[in-house]
Order: C-alpha cells, then structure tokens, then sequence
C-alpha cells in the first residue's frame, strides 16, 4: 500500500479557497490518473482503443490500456476536522475541454461530461469518522458513451440483432402474404420508379430495422460515444449538510429539468455554488487528459445489408476483408457505402468509352461529342451503386490502407457507378483528417473525366430520432433533405430533424457562380476561362437545412469576414439546404502527389476546412460559423467517396456530365489514414 501514501503529484486548486471559516474535514494528497504516466505539464495522453467501438461504444481507458486496471486511479487523504462522528461523501467529474459551449452558455447541457460509470451511483459515502480521524480514499472511474444514461440512446443489442440475408428473404416471404402491403408496394414502385421486387426489399430492410429499434432494452453506449481532445476533471467533497442542499442534477447527471435539459455540473461549481456551502470543497487537479483516434483499416470493410437497396446482389466478391459475416460486423472500422440514387436526374450520356485522362482527350474532342450526339444516339442512364459488393474495394495490406475504384467499362457496357465508404464509429466534433491518394481527374488538355472526389462527415443513423440536431429556432427552421428544392419546401421546414452533412467535393468547375447570384451581392460578378486550364475547385460544403436562424444567412454569392479573413459563401435560394465556398486549387499538386490531406475542424460553433501536403503544412480555406450557417452537433461518421455528379447540380462547370465518355479504365483512389483529433 506504500503507492497510497506517495507525496502530492497534482496541484490542488480550492475553489473555495477565500473562505474565511474553516471546514470541518481536510483533504489533501490527491493523485489523479495514478495508473497513468502524464508529460511534464500534466497531460496524460491516449490513443483510444476502438477494439469494441462498433457495438460497445468507445471506452476511456480501454482494456489493456494500463497494467494497474481498466479504469483512472486516484486517492485522496481526508481527515475529520471536527468535534463530532461523522460521514463524508465525494464524486468525481470529467468534463471534454477542447470541444464544449462556456458552461454559463445556454448549450452548456450538451457538452460532454459525467461521473461513475454506474450513475446509480450518486456521491459515494466514507464510513463514519471519529474526530481527527483521517483515512485514505482510494477510487476509479473511466469514461464511457452517454454517461447520463439518456433513455434516447437506448435500443437493441447489437449483438443480438444482425440482419442477414436468412433475416430479410423471411420477411420478403411474410410480405408477400399480406394483401394490403403488396398493394401498397405496388404503388410505392411507381412512384420511387423501381421494381416491385426491389421495392418488397426496401420494405422489408425497413420493418426489420423497425422491429430492431423497438427494442429499447440496452444502454447502446456508442450512440454518444466520449469525444476526442482534452478532458478536465473535478472531486467534490461534502458533509451530509450541504449533500442534501445539492440540487438533484448535480447530485444524480441522469437528472433533468423542466425543460428536459441537465445541469452542468462544472457550469454549477463554476457558479460558485458549491463555495457558498460550508461542509463542501471542490478540487480541482491539474491533471488532464488528452485523448485521440485513428481508425484501422486493415480490419477491411462490412456489408450492411440495410444498405443494400437492391435484391439479389451477388456475394462473388465477398472475402475475408470484406464481407457481412457477423465477425466483420464485430471489427470493421468501415463499411461499404451506397448512394442514393435519384431518379429525378436521368443521364443522357455520349455514346463513348474513353480514359479521358491516360488518352488525353482534348477539348476540341469533347467539344465535337458534345454538339455531335443528340436525342436517341444518347444513352439514357442513372448512375448506379454497384451491384457486386466487394469488387471495387480491397485492402492494401502492405500500407494498411484501403483501394475504392470506379470500374471501367467493357466494350458495349455503358456505365457509370460511384463508388465509396463510410466508417462505423461516430464522433461529435473533433479534427477530423483524411490522407487519401484520388485519381487525376484531367487530361493534359484539360478535359475533365467528370469524377467528383470527396471527403466528407455525414449524420449517424440519419433516418433515426436518437441523432437529432438541436432545434432550429427560427420561423423556417430545418427542410428536410427528402423535401424538393422548390419554395413550397420553406412551409415544409421541421423544429428538429437527424440531417447533418459537411463536405469537401473537388471537382473541375469555374471559381465563380451564374451572374444571377451576384445580384443581390456584396462582391462583383466575374467570369473565368475555366475550360483552358489544370486548375480544380475545392468546394466546403455546411448542409444547414437551410435553418434561417443564423444573423447573416445569405442568398447568392455573399462575402463575409470570419476570424480575420474573408469568405464567399453562396446559396442558390431562400429554401435550399446547403450553404458552400469553392477555392481554387492545382490539379497537379492535389493529386500527383503519393497522397494529400483533408481536413475538417468541426467545432460547436464554427467548422474550418484546411488542405495540405502534410499534417504540418495545412491551409485553411474555408470558415463558417453560427452566423452565416447552422453548425450542427449530432454524432457524425466519415465516408470517401468517388462520384459521377448530375450535371444540374454545377451550372458553370465547362464539362458536363452528360458529354464525358464512359471510363475505359479502373479509376483507382486510396485512403491511408483517418484520424479524429
């Protein structure tokens, strides 16, 4: 036990120290994080262990992480200072300091913070002390998802609700023999412009994943999961007095208000609440720690049959790497990703199958294409997901790094298909840092291969009310992304909805917008000779839901001053849902290179975009903040993806769609490295 009575290793701060009166017990001799090695300025530093992530939530520390136990050690001298027997009661506090609202703001509930792992615990009691009695208190805690134990993070165990191919052909065959569903899948098919047969799949996906969310049996911990960055703590010690003056969301952080909020509790200290009372101390050691993640990749990729839209698929592809086997489902970091293909975007493709970029198409080749083919000599076609999952992914065990490709075409095929990934465990804000190898997208001339690359953060479970984004508290408050990008949509907007997107898209387009968002605009139209040069455009992308709640909510190309640079944001109209900036960049430099970084800082009231050649050479591009653009604070999860955008969606692009040869080859991208910090 001679660990016990080590000298003082970490500064105690008395919030109370001004008192005049003394208290009647002393504490003294706290060692905090005893079990873990901090730097000379006090700072003990994890990589998270994301083993379990997937279906357990992240855990701070994780098993293994120390030799002396899975939990954050510390103990603490207290002495009875007074004339009488009597019991004590402590509990500590952690709180994430790099991302978190000022504890006297009106968001300050959101901020990541808890206390014992086990909230039935409230403050735990010492046994009774004589006077001038002194014991030695020695305690863990560690740091687990949803720490308040928020009944809207409960559902199923996910261990004990996979849906698999057995699960989903038995609720096909149940459909079928119901009467009024078949009826209702027939006239779904009609309107969503697929077949019955995918239609009964798509239902099907859906009233399993129904029949999983009614479960609401298991604290599903990943659902808010601890947040990256820097965590501060606090011990408080009371008297039995001042514990039952405490209020009960001090005492108990499951605890809620009248409105439904809970109560900060450094907010609450902060106040100087606790000072006033005369059997309390607060301790605050100046102990932090910082914590961050890195995904692996190595561990391949799953496939999420409620991805899978489609019936039948084929499971050629499938190997050890990837595959929807229920070890895959344990361990995978990522999982492949599905677009939503909208049917109201039809493309009418040039009847050519070229590698725009190996064979240099030109400019005056793409220009003959595109006033050459007309009507029936097009080919109409929606641009697809695959439909062999598995085929276009691999993992590079060499590097540990992921490959996604685009396929190429064989002669007669005529096909253009995305393709992408997306991780599996959610953060709310953070650094979040991508290195990834894209594929050249120009030729030597310039013509674009019509490929968008992107790196981009989207909204957990988007379909489910667990992930909802604080209220909108606006008159027009959030539209919801299903809703068309028309004005009827602006009487259509929600309180709340789950929808949060943050992009970067790169593709080639002009550095400027149509003249007619320049109407109403603080800077000058101008034009550019995008077509005659290697130069690409970095689009930063915040989709805000067209929330009318921030001060500067602009239309059209406006120009706005943000930490001391400035910004053209622009959006198309009142009710579209996305606000963006596009920032010049050289083709060359972002892709030639053996890899390039991606980074977006998402903050609680700001998002930064920044690109670079290496970690230590970003630049920022981009800034919104809550003045110009919702930012949201739901969980969110990372996807890369490689995309044939719908001409509609870039009017000033040079190259459009429709005119740009099917690929000849494999276009090839490699993901490295995602981290969150």
């Amino acid at each position: 036990m001679k660990h016990l009575i080590a000298p003082l290793v970490a500064a105690l701060f008395f919030l109370n120290s001004c008192d005049t009166q003394t208290k009647p017990f002393e504490v003294s001799g706290l060692n905090f994080m005893s079990n873990f090695k901090a730097s000379p300025d006090s700072l003990v530093a994890l990589s998270l262990d994301l083993e379990d992530a997937v279906l357990t939530g992240i855990e701070i520390p994780a098993k293994g992480q120390s030799v002396k136990g899975d939990y954050f050690n510390f103990h603490f001298r207290l002495k009875n200072t007074s004339d009488k027997y009597q019991r004590f009661f402590y509990k500590v506090f952690y709180q994430n300091q790099s991302y978190k609202f000022n504890e006297d703001h009106a968001y300050a509930h959101e901020n990541f913070y808890g206390s014992w792992e086990n909230t039935t615990y409230a403050f735990k009691p010492t046994r009774s002390l004589g006077p001038g009695e002194e014991i030695i208190i020695c305690d863990s805690f560690k740091i687990v998802g949803n720490p308040r134990d928020e009944k809207r993070f409960f559902g199923s165990d996910p261990r004990k609700h996979q849906i698999n191919q057995s699960t989903i052909n038995s609720t096909i065959e149940y459909i079928k023999t119901v009467p009024e569903w078949m009826k209702q899948i027939k006239a779904k098919a009609v309107t969503n412009k697929v077949t019955e047969e995918q239609q009964m799949y798509i239902d099907a996906l859906w009233s399993l994943s129904d029949q999983k969310q009614r479960d609401t049996s298991t604290n599903n911990r990943w659902k808010r999961n601890p947040r990256v960055g820097t965590y501060e703590f606090m011990v408080v010690v009371s008297g039995i007095e001042d514990l039952n003056r405490f209020p009960e969301g001090f005492k108990d952080l499951t605890k809620t208000n009248n409105k439904g909020e809970h109560l900060n509790p450094f907010g609450y200290v902060k106040e100087r609440q606790v000072n006033a009372l005369f059997h309390s101390r607060v301790i605050k050691p100046n102990k932090k720690l910082l914590v961050k993640a890195k995904l692996d990749l190595s561990k391949g990729l799953y496939v999420n049959p409620l991805s899978v839209d489609k019936p039948g698929f084929t499971r050629e592809f499938f190997n050890g790497d990837c595959n929807d086997s229920a070890d895959q489902y344990a361990r995978a970091h990522m999982e492949l990703f599905f677009h939503n293909i909208n049917r109201d975007y039809v493309v009418h493709n040039v009847k050519e199958i070229r590698d725009v970029v190996g064979e240099n198409l030109t400019r005056e080749e793409y220009k003959k294409m595109s006033t050459q083919y007309k009507g029936a000599q097009l080919i109409d076609m929606y641009v697809n997901s695959t439909e062999c999952p598995c085929r276009n992914v691999s993992v590079d065990k060499k590097d540990n790094s992921l490959i996604i490709k685009n396929p190429g075409n064989k002669e007669g095929e005529y096909k253009k298909e995305h393709v992408g990934i997306i991780s599996r465990i959610g953060f709310t804000y953070g650094r979040f840092r991508a290195k990834i190898k894209f594929p050249e997208t120009l030729s030597k001339d310039h013509v674009w291969n019509g490929i968008t690359n992107a790196f981009w953060l989207m909204a957990q479970d988007v379909n489910l009310n667990w992930n909802m984004r604080r209220a909108c508290e606006s008159n027009i408050a959030y539209i919801p992304k299903q809703e068309a990008d028309v004005e009827e949509s602006l009487w259509k907007s929600k309180k709340q909805i789950t929808y949060s997107e943050i992009d970067f898209e790169i593709l080639k387009e002009s550095e400027f917008w149509p003249k007619t968002s320049y109407q109403i605009s603080n800077v000058p139209y101008q034009t550019d000779d995008c077509a005659n040069n290697q130069d690409i455009m970095v689009t930063c992308t915040n989709w805000d839901m067209a929330c009318h709640q921030p001060e500067f909510y602009n239309i059209g190309a406006v120009e706005h001053k943000i930490d001391g640079a400035k910004y053209i944001h622009h959006r198309w109209n009142q009710w579209y849902k996305a606000l963006t900036t596009k920032v010049k960049a050289s083709h060359d430099e972002l892709f030639k290179a053996p890899y390039y970084y991606y980074e977006v800082e998402w903050w609680p009231e700001k998002i930064i975009w920044r690109i670079g050649p290496e970690k230590d050479k970003m630049r920022t591009i981009c800034v919104m903040d809550k003045n110009v653009s919702a930012v949201p604070n739901n969980q969110m999860l990372m996807i890369i993806t490689q995309e044939w955008h719908n001409q509609e969606w870039w009017p000033t692009a040079p190259y459009k769609q429709n005119f740009i040869p099917f690929p000849k080859n494999d276009i090839i991208g490699k993901v490295l490295e995602l981290e969150i910090e």
